[in-house]
């Protein structure tokens, strides 16, 4: 998309072959002169004589160009509007195809294959298959976090808080198994968590927990003695091995119904913050 003044204008790499009117673009050769009607009659001067001057060749109207202009405008919207749907279709594609055939043997044909859509489309929204997963990762997991934070931001008890949060990352594998399996086989653990940019990124969700189980010793809910930053680790950490159990179907989950299926999940996140608060609990008198 060509750039003139600010203004994104639909025209790309032709623009300088159209010139730009009232009514809009015009097409290569056309006149922009304001139309008139086709005269062969020589036009009368004033002192009587008439002009040999070739006639004017008529062009649309106004009111003609004003449409086309408007239509042109509206086809552009259209191609906008679909664009990030095209964009999306990418995203949710590759997550399917990661997850069955792992990101090291995935080929950028073998997800616009899966989408329907030409080879060089994705290349017109991703430079490569690393910026695929890498957005599929930034996207789904600022979500996430947007979700923890608000959570963390809650005024009620640092257990129902954690609870909150085990039952969204566990039942996660539920409401969407395969960006599961690419976060902690294709992602989690792979090198390119090693840069610095991504470890402040997942960063995010130790430094929320934390958060939490700090206000819960202001509180008197947990002990003081104990390191709030060692303890989100083991935290997450309980959590990461419930959930790559789920992904290895090592831990039966009732899946007869959604409901029990549901039941299962929250009934995993008791367990484990159960486990881990009666262990950081206050003792009783």
């Amino acid at each position: 998309m060509a750039v003139t003044s600010g203004i994104r204008q639909p025209f790309g790499p032709t623009f300088g072959l159209f010139e730009v009117g009232l009514g809009g673009a015009v097409e290569p050769g056309a006149s922009t002169i304001h139309p008139t009607e086709r005269n062969s009659t020589p036009m009368p001067r004033r002192d009587g004589s008439t002009s040999t001057a070739e006639p004017v060749a008529a062009t649309p109207s106004s009111a003609k160009s004003r449409r086309a202009g408007s239509a042109r405008r509206k086809a552009a919207g259209e191609k906008r509007g679909t664009s990030a749907e095209k964009r999306q279709l990418i995203l949710d594609t590759a997550i399917q195809v990661f997850a069955e055939k792992g990101y090291p043997d995935t080929r950028i044909s073998d997800i616009a294959k899966r989408a329907e859509i030409a080879y060089g489309l994705v290349y017109h929204y991703f430079k490569n298959k690393e910026e695929i997963l890498d957005t599929i990762f930034l996207e789904r997991w600022g979500e996430f976090i947007s979700d923890v934070r608000a959570i963390a931001g809650d005024d009620g008890p640092v257990e129902e808080k954690l609870r909150s949060i085990a039952e969204g990352i566990l039942s996660a594998h539920k409401r969407q198994p395969e960006w599961v399996k690419i976060l902690i086989f294709e992602i989690q653990r792979s090198q390119r968590m090693l840069g610095r940019d991504r470890m402040e990124t997942i960063g995010e969700l130790f430094e929320a927990i934390a958060g939490i189980l700090r206000e819960g010793q202001a509180r008197g809910e947990l002990r003081t003695d104990l390191d709030p930053e060692v303890a989100c680790y083991i935290f997450v950490g309980g959590l990461d091995t419930v959930m790559t159990s789920r992904v290895l179907a090592l831990m039966p989950v009732d899946e007869s119904s959604p409901e029990a299926e549901g039941a299962h999940y929250v009934q995993l996140a008791k367990t484990v913050v159960d486990l881990f608060v009666r262990g950081m609990a206050t003792p009783a008198d």
